[in-house]
Formats: structure tokens, sequence, C-alpha cells
């Protein structure tokens, strides 16, 4: 008769006992790689790229020179969901797909007081009363898409509102200036012709010979 080996499982650590040798399943599971893992795909990749995530600024001070890194601070917003409208069928009235995420703007520290500000300017629609911006979404019958769909559209947001108005090089004014100059030398030069053909037209004096 075919007998199994002794094998004891501990539900606390997930250990397995068999023939006098003990491994852990997360000894397992990093010994072993497939021939397509991320490492040889990607070889040039950095494949923790969670340990990025600590390095984001997440309070900014008043200076103008500061840039929003794109990075939105899930735990400094305030995200609801509800029943979406529209068409889905019944599936539309048993389940909360549509999202809401609103903050705060003014005391939002994560994102760059200039910026903000412009925010303010360019946002006031999606602002209420009492200064929080709200964004929704509801295109998808998932709950996880809309929510991903919503920090999409706040991050567009902060993008535009990041833009600085271009400022020409000393190079660029100098042609611009050049430029107008000609044009104005132009002006005045078919001024001058136009004036001179106007005199031609005009008939001679009856005492002229």
């Amino acid at each position: 008769m075919f007998r199994l080996p002794r094998t004891l499982i501990i539900a606390g650590t997930k250990q397995i006992f068999s023939n006098n040798h003990t491994k852990t399943f997360q000894q397992l599971a990093l010994g072993y790689k497939s021939q397509y893992n991320v490492d040889n795909i990607y070889t040039k990749s950095n494949t923790d790229f969670l340990s990025g995530l600590s390095k984001h600024v997440t309070k900014f001070s008043s200076a103008n020179n500061e840039e929003f890194s794109g990075y939105i601070p899930t735990d400094q917003l305030t995200i609801s969901y509800s029943r979406s409208s529209g068409p889905g069928g019944q599936h539309v009235n048993k389940v909360n797909t549509k999202v809401e995420i609103r903050f705060h703007v003014e005391s939002a520290e994560w994102i760059p007081q200039w910026v903000r500000d412009k925010l303010v300017q360019k946002e006031q629609n999606n602002i209420n009363k009492e200064g929080f911006l709200i964004i929704t979404s509801d295109r998808s019958r998932k709950q996880m898409l809309n929510q991903a769909d919503c920090l999409d559209k706040l991050r567009t947001m902060i993008f535009n509102s990041c833009q600085k108005p271009y400022e020409p090089t000393e190079e660029e004014i100098r042609i611009k200036n050049k430029r107008i100059a000609k044009a104005q030398r132009e002006i005045l030069r078919k001024k001058r012709e136009h004036s001179l053909k106007k005199q031609n037209r005009s008939s001679p004096s009856f005492g002229d010979s």
C-alpha cells in the first residue's frame, strides 16, 4: 500500500515538514523563476517599482520652482461609491460602480502652492463653495476602472495647471523686434508711395504754361 510521507502543516507559518527537510512556501516561491520572468524580459527595468513610492514628495512649500511629480496620495482623497446611471441593465441598480473623488484644494499640501492657485482658477466649475474639487466617473460598469478614470482626470487637471507661460529667449526677442521694425518701415514706404501717387494725379493749375 502506497503511503504518503509524513507531512505536518502549521497554519501560522505554513511550513512543510517532510523527510527531515523544512522549507517554507516563501522559499519555494522565490527559488523558482520561469524563463519568461520579468528579469529576463526587461533586463534594464526596475522590478521593485513600489520602492519609489516613498520618495515622492507629499508636502510642498510655497516656492514657485516646485513641480508636481504626478503622484497622487489616495489617502488624502475622499472616495465614495454610488449606483451608476445609464445603460447596463439590472446590474446598474445593484452595484455601486459610480465613483466620486473629492479633496480640499487649499489644504492639499501634496500639490505645490502655485499649482493650487492656478487649479482653483481653471477648475472653478468643479469646485464647490466649501473649496472641494469634485470629480466623478461612471464610464465603465467596473468600480476600479471608474476610480482609475477619476484619478486620471485629476492628474490631467493638475498637469494642465502646471503649464507656465512661455518665456522667449533673448535671440527670439531680438528677431521679433527686427521683424516689427521691418514691418513698420514697409508701412511708411507704402504711405509715401501712396502720397506721391495722389500728388501726381492732381490736375495742373490754369496759370501754368
